[in-house]
């Protein structure tokens, strides 16, 4: 029988034992190595005390290189060899808008406070605190407040008070005559008696200084709705005319205007600003006791125009003032640039015959209950003197602010807001409690170049005013008869 032929495997002759011990290695380094990393990765094994489920994944930062310090960016870090700024950009924190928050918190002074910085003239005032209340360094820098006392006064005015204003206005009060009409005060009359409880007045009008500490620390991107839930105020992006920067981080203002009166602020950035420090906007029978007093007078020192005594058209200063110009100017209780400068926000819807209604007679009436505008006092240095008037009665959209409307707050006799100011004595230039100016980079008794809001000022100075809208076309109820012009 013979056997199958299977062909020559080429085998050598001899032992194979060896051949079959190299097999057995080979094979089992191969099962350690499966085994190795199925115990990796199900956490069996451990490397430097973690499992390699737990090793952290490296994900890079996004770095920017720019020429100079950014201030959108959360950290910085000088690269020394190449003198350039590396900025690790983080996200940038959602403000808290909800009005709610605009009231007095805690009243602990702040451990931290950054100085301001300034850069190519701008300068970042007010951010936000680190510890303590969250307008704690808002308040600090407040404007000193005047004391009112209570009492009766007659409010308004009378026809031939408006007859007289209208002539000296047409005879140009020394300079062009001026274009103004009988019915632009007919909202004024009658003159009535009003009774004001006992209350508290800022000395100045709120300040840039001021009102960009208050606005940066409300937060990023506060002044679309963070005020009451509506506007606060207009910046470069908004209008020509204002004088606040925006560059997505914080809110900058040059800082040879810092000392001046805040424009461009709507009626509820008013508001928010004054809540925040424990205050509120004055009534319009608040305001006008301040300015007149118990004698009555029309100008806030008296009965006649002084072109000396106010920054308005027709006077001595034709441009904006630093909020504590014409200090020296007698006014009944202390208060400063109640007539022109800038005209100031009041708490009161407006409505033209409100003066002809019995709650207009009430004790510390507050105005109208609805409104669609709002009244605002003491005119501007871009009016003639006729509205300088403390009688006189004007009203503005309430989300409509402009170059030339301001404010200022008042505090009840009583509140904490009263008995924790102090006031200290006013230097050249320079309000209480505000940043020394030469930490700012202004060298005090210079002449800053021109601002932009001089320049916006000067502007507006060369062209004519325009008149105010007539806010009836016959007098009230009650009224006097219209007297004819130099009647």
């Amino acid at each position: 029988m013979s056997r199958n032929n299977y062909g020559s495997l080429n085998r050598r002759s001899g032992s194979a034992a060896w051949q079959w011990i190299l097999i057995g290695i080979i094979v089992g380094f191969g099962c350690s190595a499966v085994v190795l990393l199925a115990g990796l990765a199900s956490g069996a094994f451990t490397v430097g005390g973690q499992t390699v489920a737990d090793l952290p994944t490296q994900t890079p930062f996004i770095v920017t290189a720019t020429s100079g310090p950014e201030t959108e960016t959360a950290t910085a870090t000088q690269d020394l060899a190449t003198d350039v700024i590396l900025n690790v950009q983080a996200p940038t924190a959602t403000p808290t808008l909800n009005p709610t928050l605009l009231t007095l918190e805690a009243t602990t002074a702040p451990t931290t406070a950054a100085s301001p910085t300034a850069t190519t003239g701008a300068i970042t005032v007010g951010g936000p605190t680190t510890t303590g209340g969250r307008f704690d360094r808002v308040m600090a820098i407040a404007s000193p407040l005047v004391s009112i006392p209570g009492g009766q006064f007659a409010m308004g005015t009378t026809v031939a008070e408006i007859t007289s204003a209208v002539a000296e206005c047409q005879q140009g009060y020394g300079g062009p005559a001026g274009t103004c009409q009988l019915s632009y005060g007919e909202d004024s009359v009658p003159q009535h008696n009003v009774t004001v409880s006992p209350y508290q007045m800022e000395t100045y009008e709120v300040s840039y200084e001021q009102y960009l500490t208050f606005l940066n620390s409300l937060g990023s991107g506060a002044h679309r709705n963070g005020c009451l839930g509506q506007p606060c105020i207009q910046t470069r992006a908004e209008s020509e005319t204002s004088n606040i920067t925006f560059d997505s981080a914080n809110y900058n203002v040059n800082a040879a205007i810092l000392n001046l009166p805040v424009t461009n602020i709507t009626w509820y950035g008013a508001m928010a600003y004054c809540q925040a420090i424990g205050r509120r906007l004055p009534t319009e029978a608040e305001w006008e006791r301040a300015a007149r007093g118990d004698d009555g007078r029309i100008f806030p020192w008296g009965n006649e125009w002084n072109p000396d005594n106010a920054a308005a058209r027709r006077a001595t200063v034709v441009d904006k003032s630093a909020v504590n110009a014409f200090a020296n100017i007698s006014s009944p209780y202390g208060a400063i640039n109640l007539a022109g400068n800038v005209a100031e926000w009041v708490s009161d819807w407006y409505d033209p015959r409100f003066y002809g209604t019995t709650n207009a007679t009430v004790p510390d009436p507050q105005g109208p209950a609805t409104g669609t505008t709002k009244v605002n006092r003491g005119g501007s240095w871009d009016t003639v003197p006729f509205f300088l008037r403390a009688p006189h009665r004007r009203d503005s959209d309430p989300l409509s602010p402009s170059a030339e409307l301001g404010f200022r707050c008042v505090a009840d006799a009583n509140s904490a807001a009263v008995a924790t100011q102090s006031v200290g004595p006013i230097g050249a230039g320079q309000i209480p409690g505000t940043v020394d100016p030469s930490a700012l980079g202004v060298i005090p008794g210079a002449t800053p170049a021109a601002s932009d809001e001089e320049t916006t000022a000067n502007q507006l100075n060369s062209a004519p005013t325009l008149p105010p809208r007539p806010t009836a076309t016959t007098a009230p109820a009650g009224a006097a008869p219209t007297l004819a012009p130099g009647g």
